[in-house]
């Protein structure tokens, strides 16, 4: 009973430990947002994962962070509604002085989005989805 239950033990430890990534150290599948531009031309960048961690990247301090995580389930959703989107079949780039973007990410391959221009209005859904995201990081 003893072995058993050490097995068990170790067993929950390593798959706990394999979902846990770091900033240097991603999955393939990410939902990258953020917003960028403006007097300084900084750029901050969230990166979220399946898992529900969930990074910032400021362009000017370098500071990178681990931010609180989601739920797996939610973080699921978000890349449910990420696919919906279907970026693959979108090209829109039309960034302003400020700019905000939506990026899926699948290993090589990667879909972006990027809005901002007064003269093209990105899809309503992109910008919905890209508000549910940057509520996560309030």
């Amino acid at each position: 009973m003893r072995p058993l239950l050490i097995l068990s033990f170790l067993s929950l430890l390593f798959f706990n430990c394999k979902g846990q990534y770091t900033i240097d150290e991603l999955p393939e599948k990410l939902i990258v947002f953020g917003s960028g531009g403006g007097m300084t031309g900084g750029v901050d960048t969230y990166t979220l994962l399946e898992n529900g961690q969930l990074f910032s990247n400021n362009s000017i301090t370098k500071e990178h962070q681990e931010l609180e995580r989601l739920p797996k389930k939610m973080a699921k959703s978000y890349f449910e509604k990420m696919q919906a989107l279907e970026l693959s079949k979108t090209d829109f780039n039309h960034p302003g002085n400020l700019y905000y973007f939506l990026k899926q990410v699948d290993g090589e391959e990667y879909y972006t989005v990027t809005w901002g221009s007064q003269d093209h209005e990105v899809s309503a859904d992109c910008e919905a989805l890209y508000k549910e995201l940057f509520e996560l990081i309030k």
